[in-house]
């Protein structure tokens, strides 16, 4: 058979069973494209599947976005779990989505990718389990909380240095209670480590480097992410946004400053929003001790950026994770400084046979924008084989400067993922209707190529 022509029948492929590969996986399959999913581990899930070495979560992890705004577009989370369901029951949903769209009999697990490069005339070599197999193109679903990032601080520590990645629980992998314990990062993970650890530590400190705004999961009985899209829905503009949502959080909970901490150096929204219930109420119960940032290491010693100095056990580092995609040359990804330069994080600018699905950080849920970055990929994939037209029309749009960001987010490592949610999903679901058109009128849709809709107005006045 001629190459080109194998090209049409070869599967593509997706590397990784976590909540981006799976819904990959499902929507390449949904319009036509024959797919198989390798996963490295012997369990789907990803980041939810905990114990796996892959995990990340510990043993109290419940999601920080809601339930509505969580889910997959069309295989909604069980209301009857609440609005934020631990990870027994986030990985149960996923397995569930996998067996509801035939998944399973089409993902590799126990198999690694350990390289993949371009295969003369087309497509892509994947290296794993041994052996090498050519596919038509590559959706990179592996996720990017992988590698972790330590603090660079000057010193050795001579007790017990964790990341986050490792923690999972008082006890594992190093016990907790009655040790003096410092935790490190001021995102949702540092948060919610440094409330456990003031349950059973003898003496829990919480450095950050800066100032930073907390919300809780529910403002006035409802999931806060719920109100703040109410807002969004109407078109309210950014600032009544903000002078709303800070009202109501400070009715809720109260702002930094009103528990003696300090106060942000930048506007609510413009980090990454650090969702918490209880970190309030350990500080006043003086259980937790606010600091500032680390200077320097010591032996047991640690010295921060005040100048005072106090002995630790263990300290647990929660500064978030490098992006890494170790089995292919960044320079396929159009890589600069560490990050790969997508169309929206997620299409390369010239290739139809590549894309990455879950390489966002959103404000929000992320698996209902995975799903719809994966409908793109999936119609990219099929307009690249049968509607030249509108592959070219992806093309231009990908050509096109990039919108002006609908928030400005503070310069940080931790930023250069971030999307506003509801910018992105609106831009998700016009690509999406824009090639579904032109694949109608080349007559290659497939019958079940129909954008689902996105949650309906309605369903956030819950």
């Amino acid at each position: 058979m001629p190459d080109d022509a194998a090209a049409t029948t070869r599967p593509w492929c997706v590397v990784g069973a976590g909540p981006s590969g799976l819904t990959a996986l499902k929507n390449l399959r949904a319009v036509g494209i024959a797919a198989e999913c390798l996963e490295r581990e012997r369990v789907i899930g990803g980041n939810w599947a905990f114990g796996s070495p892959s995990s990340a979560v510990i043993e109290s992890t419940r999601l920080i976005s809601s339930r509505t705004l969580t889910q997959f577009i069309d295989h909604p989370l069980p209301r009857e779990w609440g609005d934020y369901p631990d990870h027994r029951r986030c990985r149960a949903y996923l397995e569930g989505y996998a067996r509801r769209f035939g998944l399973l009999p089409h993902i590799r697990l126990g198999t690694a990718v350990e390289w993949i490069e371009p295969a003369a005339g087309g497509g892509w070599n994947v290296h794993a389990g041994g052996r090498a197999t050519r596919y038509a193109g590559i959706v990179i679903a592996n996720g990017h909380n992988r590698d972790p990032r330590y603090p660079v601080i000057p010193g050795r520590f001579a007790g017990r240095l964790l990341h986050a990645c490792a923690y999972k629980s008082p006890t594992a992998p190093e016990p907790i209670a009655g040790r003096r314990v410092l935790v490190i990062g001021g995102g949702n993970s540092g948060c919610d480590i440094a409330v456990e650890c003031s349950r059973h530590a003898l003496r829990t400190v919480h450095a950050t480097r800066r100032g930073f705004y907390v919300v809780p999961r529910r403002i006035l009985g409802r999931p806060a992410d719920l109100r703040n899209e109410r807002l969004l829905a109407i078109g309210a503009p950014l600032w009544l946004r903000r002078l709303v949502s800070l009202q109501a959080i400070d009715r809720c909970i109260g702002l930094p400053w009103r528990h003696g901490l300090r106060r942000p150096d930048h506007r609510l929204w413009e980090t990454h929003p650090t969702i918490n219930d209880h970190l309030y109420e350990r500080i006043a119960a003086g259980a937790l001790v606010p600091a500032g940032d680390v200077a320097s290491f010591a032996d047991e010693l640690v010295e921060f950026a005040d100048g005072h100095r106090e002995p630790f056990d263990v300290v647990i580092c929660a500064t978030g994770y490098r992006t890494t995609i170790p089995f292919i040359d960044p320079v396929h990804l159009e890589t600069s400084d560490g990050v790969p330069r997508l169309f929206m994080h997620m299409l390369h600018p010239r290739r139809d046979d590549i894309a990455v699905v879950g390489l966002i950080q959103p404000d929000s849920g992320q698996w209902g924008l995975t799903d719809l970055q994966a409908r793109v990929v999936a119609r990219m994939a099929l307009a690249a084989r049968a509607a030249p037209r509108a592959a070219a029309w992806l093309h231009g749009q990908r050509q096109r400067p990039e919108p002006a960001p609908a928030i400005h987010y503070v310069a940080s490592p931790r930023h250069r993922l971030e999307v506003e949610h509801h910018a992105y999903r609106r831009r998700l679901e016009r690509l999406c209707a824009g090639l579904d058109r032109r694949l109608r009128r080349a007559g290659a849709a497939h019958p079940r190529l129909d954008l689902t809709a996105a949650p309906r107005r309605a369903d956030y006045r819950r």
